[in-house]
């Protein structure tokens, strides 16, 4: 339905008022879904799905774009539920949901987030009323830098930092796997064809040095039951701004063929196959 001067207009079938309503100071709209609402002095202007332009004798146009809702922005009389703690990206408009933290009178809010990518980040806590309705938002920024590359479980929030080595540090080589066919011709070059095919692939290293009363062994096992056997997709991050969802196989533990008390190591290597985009994953 959409309110045109002082009379009712609806695309689809509705009660109207059989006189013109001369002031209109509150309305509501209610079991629809709407796209756009007008306001506009003319009241002979044809129905039209486009979008409309601001012109002279407008008086208000609400747009509503995506998941945009109208209601009770104040959330007045309504009983908070829950807070939800949401991530955008300083020049992105869309946010990734990250958790809802009931709501508890007087109690502070704490949250550790470990799927971030290196960027300026914007997080949003957003009171949530009864009916799921948002409140008003506070915005903290935060500049995401953390060194290295990670292994983070989105569920859990189990880590596994990169960032460790014996002897040479080494590089990091990521390759960009494409779908390509290459056919023989009859004539004298081939013919290449390219479908939507697109993953990187690259093996990451670190050492494993155990705490007092540990073994490099255990410290192995305890990987390889967080990261490997669940057969999950994870996050890989680097501090470059590259992040990647990823599997993860294949991993190798070498460690020095003569060892000695107090000189435990261990060197992990992992395969990762990215196999979905970031953001489809983070809204998931």
């Amino acid at each position: 339905m959409t309110i045109i001067g002082y009379d009712f207009y609806g695309t689809q079938f509705f009660h109207s008022p059989g006189n013109a309503i001369k002031d209109i100071f509150y309305g509501e709209l209610k079991g629809g879904i709407y796209d756009e609402l007008e306001i506009r002095d003319r009241t002979d202007m044809p129905t039209d799905k486009n979008k409309t332009k601001w012109e002279i004798d407008h008086r208000a146009i609400f747009k509503f774009v995506g998941d945009l809702e109208g209601g009770n922005i104040s959330n007045s009389g309504l009983e908070i539920v829950s807070f939800a703690i949401k991530r955008r990206r300083v020049n992105e408009i869309d946010s990734v949901t990250l958790d809802h933290i009931p709501f508890v009178n007087n109690l502070s809010i704490n949250y550790e987030d470990y799927t971030q990518p290196n960027d300026e980040l914007i997080y949003t806590i957003v009171p949530i009323a009864q009916n799921d309705l948002e409140g008003k938002p506070v915005e903290v920024h935060v500049k995401s830098d953390f060194v290295g590359w990670w292994l983070v479980d989105k569920e859990t929030d189990n880590t596994l930092g990169f960032d460790s080595a014996i002897g040479e540090i080494g590089s990091v080589e990521t390759a960009l796997n494409q779908g390509r066919t290459v056919i023989e011709t009859l004539s004298r070059y081939p013919s290449v064809y390219y479908f939507d095919k697109d993953y990187h692939t690259f093996s990451l290293s670190t050492a494993i040095i155990p705490s007092e009363f540990e073994r490099s062994g255990q410290n192995y096992e305890k990987i390889v039951n967080t990261f490997i056997r669940d057969h999950r997709p994870f996050i890989v991050k680097s501090d470059t701004g590259r992040i990647f969802v990823c599997d993860c196989s294949n991993p190798s533990f070498s460690t020095p063929l003569n060892t000695w008390r107090d000189y435990d190591y261990g060197v992990l290597t992992i395969d990762f196959l990215e196999i979905q985009d970031y953001n489809e994953f983070m809204n998931e």
